[in-house]
């Protein structure tokens, strides 16, 4: 299958990057999305959108370059080897590489899987050590195998399917993750239905949902809250656990003991990745818990997807009642909250258990947080059935990318298989 050998720095084209003056304020929030590593090391295969954006004259001012839709950028200092295909036109900074592919001997698609799998080769290479830099001659020393266009484009279409299907399913995520949280938002933190009512409005619930907020406000120690609601602190309503770090020498990385997270460096959207093991676990959390970064920055959350150990990072929250939704995007709230919080002694911007505990939250009546679990558990159980899913798929192509790469898993007849499939 592979049809020649050939350096990586010659089947392919490096762009260097750039950043306009920040001193310059012509340069900058214009039309054109300016990348930086931040916005594409989330894994996924496709960068979308920045978080900064530059203007033309920016642009025509300073080193940086367009990326094309289709191109690649790859992070090349700090955070080494995070790599992305663009979605739409891009200029990028200095820390990363654009690449576009020599189309003499491949083709962009091909070449993403080709670099995720050679990305790994060279950690591999520098003995598990991290790279502070990738330079234009690290390109020279990688050697890569090329086989023909339709090959290339049949492997690319293969793993490409898989992607795409995780891809939809991270985005199902957010969508219901955002939908549960605005509602929580309205019922919960400005209290819209009770609002409306006050001042003679409709809600836009149903009526079966409307009937059961009140209809005015009343003083409380926390400032107004609905009528018939009370004030509860965190630890009336759920189990809070700190967690403790066990001895270093029982993390392992062969799955010995629980699933080990020390802090929000491990949350992924939902979930943390299972980075760690530890065979002696202390502090535990049971599924379903919320997991709260007690240490900065303070507040970031995920959910334990199976008993696990927590660090010193971390915290543990249990809904008392079973209300485990209503208690996940609670939580989610407490951001703002942390934010502003200042607790003596903690250099760190960290929360103790008192503190984490003593809380004060508005808790509506039980009629009012059963119909918001009827409504987010559904969403809730769907994100987990489809983080499972995205974590079987992903492992699937983690498997076929080296065996299609390398031509152990052959494609016995790509233009056929192409062909087949409407390519």
């Amino acid at each position: 299958m592979i049809e020649q050998v050939e350096r990586l720095s010659d089947v392919i084209n490096l762009i260097g990057g750039g950043t306009p003056k920040r001193s310059k304020k012509e340069y900058w929030n214009g039309d054109i999305s300016w990348l930086s590593v931040k916005d594409f090391n989330h894994g996924g295969r496709y960068v979308e959108e920045s978080d900064e954006t530059i203007t033309k004259l920016g642009l025509e001012k300073s080193s940086t370059k367009l990326l094309q839709p289709g191109m690649l950028i790859i992070s090349a200092r700090g955070t080494v080897g995070e790599l992305a295909q663009l979605k739409s036109e891009m200029a990028f900074n200095q820390s990363c590489y654009g690449i576009d592919a020599n189309t003499d001997y491949l083709q962009n698609d091909y070449l993403y899987y080709l670099l995720k799998l050679k990305i790994r080769e060279l950690k591999s290479i520098a003995h598990g050590s991290v790279f502070d830099t990738i330079t234009r001659e690290t390109f020279e020393n990688i050697e890569v195998g090329i086989p023909n266009k339709s090959t290339q484009k049949a492997i690319a279409h293969i793993l490409g399917t898989l992607d795409d299907k995780i891809e939809l399913n991270q985005k199902m995520n957010q969508i219901l993750e955002q939908i549960a949280k605005a509602i929580f938002k309205s019922w919960f933190v400005d209290f819209d239905p009770v609002r409306a009512k006050a001042e003679g409005h409709p809600t836009g619930l149903p009526p079966e949902i409307s009937d059961l907020f009140p209809e005015e406000f009343v003083d409380s120690e926390i400032g107004e809250i609905p009528s018939g609601w009370k004030v509860a602190a965190l630890s009336d309503i759920t189990d809070v656990t700190m967690g403790q770090s066990p001895p270093g020498s029982t993390y392992n990385d062969n799955e010995i003991g629980l699933p080990f997270y020390q802090g929000s460096t491990d949350f992924g959207f939902r979930f943390p990745s299972i980075r760690k093991f530890c065979s002696e676990p202390n502090r535990l959390a049971e599924k379903d818990d919320v997991l709260l970064s007690v240490r900065a920055p303070v507040g970031d959350l995920n959910r334990a997807l199976n008993q696990c150990c927590i660090g010193r990072g971390l915290a543990s929250i249990r809904s008392k009642s079973g209300f485990s939704s209503w208690i996940f995007y609670r939580c989610s709230f407490l951001k703002e909250y942390f934010d502003t919080f200042n607790s003596e002694g903690t250099v760190f911007g960290s929360v103790n258990k008192t503190d984490l505990r003593g809380i004060k939250t508005p808790v509506a009546n039980s009629e009012i947080l059963n119909c918001f679990e009827d409504i987010a558990s559904p969403m809730d159980k769907g994100i987990r059935v489809r983080t499972d899913e995205i974590r079987v798929l992903s492992e699937l192509r983690d498997a076929l990318l080296p065996k299609l790469i390398s031509g152990e898993l052959r494609i016995p007849d790509a233009e056929k298989f192409l062909e087949e499939a409407g390519i």
